[in-house]
């Protein structure tokens, strides 16, 4: 019984040891699973990274006034914060060791002060909607606000929203630190000046690489791979992948076609009957409707006929435009200017003021100017905007500039009419100082259906793909389903990893990631993308580092040829020198023409009527004239040059100028290039291709 016990008890200690250790090596699998990346040996996971994020995205939305982003704005935001999380972990200990801070007082003035910082400057949050200026007045309302904020969001959203604005004024105190140590000296101008201002008139004559006959020089494969092994290091390549995919595309059948026509054909009745035609439209259309009164020549084409004799309440159609089955109502026609000028003074709600209160006072403000006071003078005094400091005139502006409900007031009043507007942004005491002439404009409401796939369509374009995707089950099968069902295959070549966008397909970020986490010939899923079903193959896999020779062996092998046709082609030019001394002789000798090239200076990037050869450049500053060269054995061709003329420049150089421009270059890269320095002595992996 002893001998049972201690084996049990045996047992369930080694259980216990391995449930621990299975249980560690489960939560370290579970962080290696969930690293979005490692910066400086730290680790940093999915989870905090998105917590950032969310904050970012809530600061956006306060900002912007925006509570839907779109995908492209989710992505700026996400490389924000990346891009502050890398300053955090790979500047914060310079910063630190540099003594580098910023202050309560300078967040202040960013934020309240005088030198507000570009971010609040520019967000719409804090913008007049009148005047479309910043309004400092909006910020503070905005942070006294925040406290009225239950769950406590909005603050924690701010507070990251301030710890960003720190460190950016940080990095921007240790950029100009950085810039300021640098400095352009008089032989750095000289030689730049001289680079791009000597200039240099040749002849040549050139053997061009691709006149070459390939019989004229061997090349072994034996030569190729001496050469790929020689040269590694420049057939280095990003991760990459190409994708073959193919496209079943939902597109409205007849029957889809037909049921929208008969939809709206028989709306009709009911659309000429309706006394409520905005809740109807809002109830039944596409869109909703436009409240603007326009211009005939405003309309669309086939409205603009049927206008000139319509009368209010009549109804035209239905008609086809652009896929779009429409029925149009004429509900009103008004005489109503193009443009008008108004004055107005916002009172707007706050803590301290309810909305009934900012009425009383608007209508205060109204008693005081029928009885002569002074609008200007009243608007410094009680506005809230920023037309306060033009007292509160708005100067001109058309319908569509304002919010509804002001532009209403303006446009359909007259010329000196006074009175109050409540609006989104608070109460306005709004006179009409001035009106265009009056027009007479229509006011249509239009009901609208577009043109799309049913159920039934997008059922059987599914079946389709699903059964294609059923019977050519891998990447050989793939290739025989494109040719024996005649389809079309489309190619997207040398995609990376981080890359959202293929040409003709919606949002095709999943593809692309699955692409990478396959390999070559795998077939991928099933995908839809807009309005099509998508099945892909990866058809060839590029990983990072140097390409192995079977992918570069076609490029590898064109430049190995074209090194054994400079090699043949300078010998032979070589040996005919030996016996010319003029470019027309030699001309002759190798049946071609001489021809020139003038004004060419020592930094330009390409030589008219050769291209980009360097070779030539780098000769011509060392030959004497009137004398030929040797072979020059270039990128594209061999040359034999005789320099003509070197036309030195006429215009002093100007030290002040050339410095300040050479300076502002070379500061202009100088964070940007310190920072890369930094970021590759700390070893930054990045995952967050596999996330998002």
């Amino acid at each position: 019984m002893g001998v049972l016990v201690a084996v049990v008890i045996g047992f369930a200690l080694l259980a216990f040891i391995l449930g621990d250790f299975l249980s560690s090596g489960s939560r370290q699998m579970d962080r290696k699973r969930f690293e979005l990346a490692e910066i400086d040996g730290k680790s940093i996971s999915y989870q905090d990274f998105q917590a950032r994020v969310e904050s970012s995205v809530e600061n956006y939305k306060n900002n912007s006034n925006n509570n839907n982003p779109d995908e492209s704005t989710l992505v700026s935001i996400r490389n924000q914060v990346w891009n502050s999380l890398l300053n955090e972990y790979i500047l914060m200990d310079q910063f630190e060791e540099l003594g580098i801070a910023c202050s309560g007082d300078e967040l202040f003035d960013m934020i309240q002060g005088s030198n507000i910082h570009p971010q609040i400057l520019t967000a719409p949050a804090f913008q007049n909607q009148i005047t479309g200026e910043f309004d400092r007045a909006m910020v503070i309302q905005f942070l006294k606000n925040m406290e009225n904020d239950p769950t406590g969001r909005t603050q924690s959203s701010w507070v990251q929203f301030e710890s960003e604005l720190m460190n950016d004024r940080v990095y921007t105190k240790y950029q100009n630190m950085i810039m300021k140590g640098l400095y352009v000296t008089n032989d750095m101008i000289e030689l730049d000046y001289y680079a791009g201002q000597r200039k240099y008139n040749f002849s040549f004559i050139s053997k061009r690489f691709s006149l070459v006959p390939d019989s004229l020089v061997t090349v072994e494969q034996s030569d190729v791979e001496t050469y790929y092994n020689e040269n590694k290091d420049g057939f280095t390549q990003e991760e990459s992948r190409d994708i073959s995919y193919v496209t079943f595309e939902v597109l409205p059948s007849e029957k889809d076609r037909n049921l929208v026509e008969d939809w709206i054909t028989n709306e009709k009745p009911e659309f000429e009957r309706i006394e409520n035609v905005e809740q109807y439209i809002n109830l039944n259309g596409d869109t909703g409707i436009n409240p603007l009164f326009l211009n005939v020549n405003e309309l669309e084409e086939p409205l603009q006929a049927w206008l000139e004799e319509a009368e209010e309440g009549s109804v035209y159609g239905p008609y086809l435009n652009e896929e779009v089955w429409k029925l149009a109502r004429l509900t009103e026609i008004k005489m109503v200017p193009d443009s008008v000028r108004a004055s107005h003074i916002l009172i707007r709600p706050d803590q301290n003021l309810s909305l009934d209160q900012a009425q009383a006072v608007a209508d205060s403000l109204v008693d005081l100017l029928n009885n002569g006071a002074d609008f200007a003078a009243l608007a410094v005094e009680f506005g809230s905007d920023g037309t306060t400091q033009t007292g509160g005139d708005l100067n001109w502006f058309r319908q569509g500039d304002m919010v509804l409900e002001f532009s209403e007031f303006c446009f359909f009043g007259e010329k000196g009419d006074l009175g109050t507007v409540v609006t989104q942004h608070g109460v306005h005491v709004l006179r009409i100082t001035d009106q265009g002439e009056k027009t007479e404009k229509y006011q249509v409401a239009i009901l609208d259906r577009a043109i799309a796939p049913g159920q039934e369509t997008y059922q059987h374009v599914y079946a389709q793909a699903s059964r294609f995707a059923a019977t050519y089950n891998d990447g050989d099968k793939f290739e025989e389903g494109v040719l024996e069902e005649n389809l079309t295959k489309r190619i997207a070549n040398n995609l990376r990893e981080s890359d959202r966008m293929v040409t003709g397909l919606e949002n095709p970020r999943r593809m692309i990631i699955d692409a990478f986490e396959a390999k070559k010939n795998d077939l991928l899923d099933l995908y839809e993308f807009g309005n099509r079903f998508v099945l892909a193959k990866v058809a060839e896999v590029r990983n990072e580092g140097i390409a192995p020779l079977d992918q570069v062996y076609g490029e590898v092998e064109t430049l190995v040829l074209n090194k054994a046709k400079g090699d043949y082609l300078t010998s032979e030019i070589n040996e005919a020198l030996k016996g010319i001394s003029t470019m027309e002789d030699l001309a002759i000798k190798f049946d071609t023409d001489v021809r020139t090239a003038t004004d060419v200076t020592f930094g330009a990037f390409s030589i008219p009527g050769i291209g980009v050869e360097p070779a030539i450049s780098s000769n011509l500053i060392d030959l004497e004239p009137n004398t030929l060269s040797e072979a020059i054995n270039g990128s594209n061709g061999v040359y034999v040059i005789m320099v003509t003329q070197v036309i030195e420049p006429t215009i002093q150089i100007d030290y002040l100028e050339a410095k300040t421009r050479l300076t502002q270059g070379m500061t202009s890269r100088a964070g940007y290039q310190a920072f890369q320095a930094l970021e590759k002595s700390s070893k930054v992996v990045d995952k967050r291709n596999k996330f998002y």
